[in-house]
């Protein structure tokens, strides 16, 4: 069970670096940060839906949530986009909801 968890890791990471890489060809127009992309996510989605098949649905809702708070970071460090307030509190109750999941049993 825990190469599941692995795998959920690295399933997380390649949708984050597949954000990272839409959204820099979304400023820049490179066509193969597109491509990587797309491949990025492809297999990411492919290893999810294998992960689901064995019933990892609080992995799933602990990658999501994982997802909102590490795009966030990689927004505001790699491309300068501001978190106010309310989106720094959102993080901080993203962040203390992943610890409560992760908690129960």
């Amino acid at each position: 069970m825990m190469s599941y968890w692995l795998v959920l890791t690295a399933v997380g990471a390649s949708f984050s670096l597949g954000s990272v890489l839409l959204k820099q060809f979304a400023d820049t127009g490179v066509g193969s940060a597109l491509l990587f992309a797309i491949l990025v996510l492809g297999i990411g989605n492919l290893a999810y839906v294998r992960l689901l098949a064995h019933g990892l649905g609080n992995g799933a809702v602990l990658s999501s949530m994982s997802q909102v708070v590490a795009l966030s970071i990689l927004g505001a460090v790699l491309f300068g986009e501001r978190l106010g307030l309310p989106q720094l509190a959102g993080l901080g109750l993203a962040i203390v909801s992943i610890w409560l999941f992760s908690q129960s049993r």
